[in-house]
Order: structure tokens, then C-alpha cells, then sequence
């Protein structure tokens, strides 16, 4: 699949929607991907996002089951590729911009600008 939207956003909580919601209400095409593979939660996220934007559904996608592996560009977000966690293919998305909604997969000290590590 290779198509072309404004934004890529990752996660389906509140930053999440807030972000698309704004985008929508701006007139953009909006790819979500969702690392869950659950139908209601695709549903539900879709849902929230017609609601909250009162936007047609034409200009949201939703991925499931999926995570963005990569995002490139020479001056800017160009190109975002994809992978679904089933099957593990690989899919491009061309767009403008992209914002990771997903909370960190574990928490570590050592990563925090100004942290020590460790437990002090």
C-alpha cells in the first residue's frame, strides 16, 4: 500500500484523538496505527474521532495490529513505513508529518536528560 496523508499518528488515547481531531477539523487525511489488534478498539478510536471532529469518515484510517518501524525525510517527515505485527510486511505511507502518541514499552531512568541511572 503506498498512499498519501498529512499525518501519521501513533496511539489511541487522548493525545492521540486531540491531535487527529485537530487535523481533521483542519481538513487533513489522517492514518492512525494502533498496536492493537482488537476490532473495538479500532472502532472505538474511529468513533471518538468522527465525534469529536465531526469529520466524514473518508479522510481517517485506522490500522490495526501494526507499528511504525521508520520515519525518513530529507528537510521534514516524507515517508512513514509500517509493519503489521502479523504477518510482518512492510508498507509506506507518504506524509507530512508524524506524531508518536504510544507510551514508552518500559520506564528507565538512565534515558531521562540529566538522570544518573540507576536507582539514585
Amino acid at each position: 500500500m503506498i498512499r498519501t496523508v498529512d499525518l501519521v499518528i501513533t496511539g489511541a488515547g487522548s493525545a492521540a484523538l486531540a491531535a487527529a481531531t485537530d487535523a481533521l477539523r483542519r481538513g487533513q487525511r489522517v492514518l492512525a496505527v494502533l498496536r492493537s489488534g482488537d476490532p473495538r478498539v479500532e472502532r472505538g478510536f474511529r468513533q471518538r474521532l468522527r465525534t469529536a471532529a465531526n469529520a466524514e469518515g473518508s479522510r481517517v484510517t485506522v490500522m490495526t495490529n501494526a507499528e511504525v518501524v521508520c520515519v525518513d525525510g530529507v528537510h521534514g517527515v516524507e515517508a512513514v513505513v509500517i509493519r503489521y505485527a502479523r504477518t510482518g510486511r512492510l508498507c509506506s505511507v507518504n506524509a507530512s508529518a508524524f506524531l508518536s502518541c504510544d507510551g514508552p514499552a518500559t520506564s528507565t531512568r538512565a534515558g531521562r536528560p540529566g538522570g544518573r541511572g540507576g536507582t539514585g
